[in-house]
């Protein structure tokens, strides 16, 4: 992702040098992250870094302002976290999984304070989230399920839509 005048990458470690940075997105510093994870997803929104992934513990969120030190912040479901988002004042990510099949969508005014969120009732492993043009939209990676994607108007409250195809 890109703010704040630099690009901001994660990856999925064995050690906490889970992040990179770069001001022109040719040279890169590696950076240390909070925990040992596989952090999935990185974006940058009002004046925040937000990366999710997925943790042993329930910090599957880490925070930064500068994209150098962050800090790991307690969410209230430990789900494998696959993508984040942020538009309209909001930060949304969604889970690939979860103990309930609707337990897959958090959102958060500040990136900091998390709200577990009911996606649409299917267990879907939902693998990329974005906004644009006034909605929040989220994909899943495949099934024999017409209702592969998901949309938002503000990030709470999701409505299935229905595919040609089940591909």
């Amino acid at each position: 992702t890109y703010g704040n005048g630099i690009f901001v990458a994660v990856a999925a470690t064995s050690s906490t040098n889970s992040v990179m940075t770069s001001p022109d997105g040719i040279t890169w510093t590696q950076r240390t992250g909070t925990t040992t994870n596989s952090w999935n997803s990185v974006v940058y929104g009002n004046g925040l870094f937000v990366a999710v992934g997925l943790s042993s513990a329930s910090t599957s969120v880490m925070t930064s302002p500068d994209g150098i030190t962050w800090t790991a912040r307690n969410v209230p479901l430990n789900n494998t976290w696959k993508s984040v988002t942020y538009g309209n004042g909001i930060f949304v990510t969604i889970s690939e999984d979860g103990g309930l099949a609707t337990n897959r969508v958090m959102t958060s005014s500040d990136g900091i304070n998390w709200t577990l969120r009911t996606s649409i009732a299917s267990a879907r492993s939902w693998q990329s989230v974005t906004y644009g043009n006034g909605i929040f939209v989220a994909v899943e990676s495949g099934g024999a399920s017409t209702d592969q994607i998901m949309t938002s108007p503000d990030g709470i409250t999701w409505t299935g839509r229905t595919l040609n195809t089940g591909e």
